[in-house]
């Protein structure tokens, strides 16, 4: 057993340097997965980390306090931790830590013709479901009891337009809904960053569209609906919120677009939906 616990906390370490950065980066539709790196952390004082181990995944239970292995487990196929947004964000735990969520790559330049995505109980990394689903999807969100599995569906090969579906996790069945706001049947846009409410049934995500064009769509995991906020800003300054970061009050009633050196850039009211506006982003080369 030592022998095996060593071996894993060099491949954690090693999987950091080499994959993490490459998994949350550029191309293709989806923001893609993390293999290695930070993974995602869980409320209980521990991250998950995945790692490819052949033909299968090692999915490692590390302390977030000194870094040391406290258990591990395998899933079939090659999966990572999901990305919800261009700036490395991760996704797929649930509200309590209990359910974590993986799935295999979509990011690449051409659509994928099969997604998989494993539904693992933790902390003691139990398979619960394999969900493969034909076409390309990416994780979206989890509704906070982890009934629920939000998915982004690709439907052009660019990734330029989407649409977001529904998985029944007691059932592994992609339901026939689409969740869209009235009169809206599919999205664009590039997913930048993303801030989750408090209590874990919101997920706000800042959108800059190929019509130069920012929003932020506002995703509700327990009535299973949606609404576009949008913004105000046009044309050269998008490029400014590409290094722009979300964040909640602790209630969850106030939402903040922030410029790293610039400032406040908006406040949202997540219960009217009304935005202000406190400056322009700023252009970064």
């Amino acid at each position: 057993m030592r022998r095996i616990r060593i071996t894993l906390a060099f491949a954690v370490v090693g999987a950091a340097a080499f994959t993490g950065i490459g998994a949350a980066g550029g191309g293709g539709p989806a923001p893609g997965v993390a293999l290695g790196w930070d993974g995602i952390a869980a409320p209980s004082g521990v991250r998950y980390v995945a790692l490819a181990a052949g033909e299968r995944t090692v999915v490692a239970v590390v302390r977030r306090n000194g870094g040391s292995i406290v258990r591990y487990g395998s899933v079939p196929g090659i999966l990572g931790v999901p990305l919800v947004a261009f700036d490395g964000t991760p996704g797929g735990l649930s509200r309590d830590g209990r359910t974590l969520v993986l799935s295999s790559f979509t990011g690449g330049p051409e659509p994928a013709a099969r997604t998989t995505f494993a539904i693992v109980r933790t902390p003691g990394i139990r398979l619960q479901r394999l969900v493969t689903l034909a076409g390309s999807y990416s994780f979206d969100a989890l509704s906070p009891d982890a009934s629920t599995l939000f998915v982004v569906e690709y439907l052009t090969a660019n990734g330029t337009r989407y649409r977001v579906r529904m998985i029944d996790l007691r059932t592994g069945r992609l339901l026939p809904r689409v969740i869209a706001e009235k009169g809206v049947t599919t999205m664009s846009g590039q997913a930048l960053t993303r801030a989750t409410s408090p209590d874990g049934r919101w997920a706000y995500t800042l959108y800059r569209s190929p019509e130069a064009t920012a929003f932020v769509h506002a995703l509700d995991t327990v009535r299973r609906q949606a609404i576009c906020i949008e913004l105000p800003w046009r044309g050269e300054a998008q490029n400014g919120l590409e290094v722009a970061g979300l964040s909640l009050d602790p209630r969850g009633r106030m939402l903040t677009v922030r410029q790293p050196g610039v400032g406040t850039l908006a406040t949202v009211d997540t219960r009217a939906y009304r935005v202000t506006v406190s400056r322009r982003p700023v252009a970064v080369s």
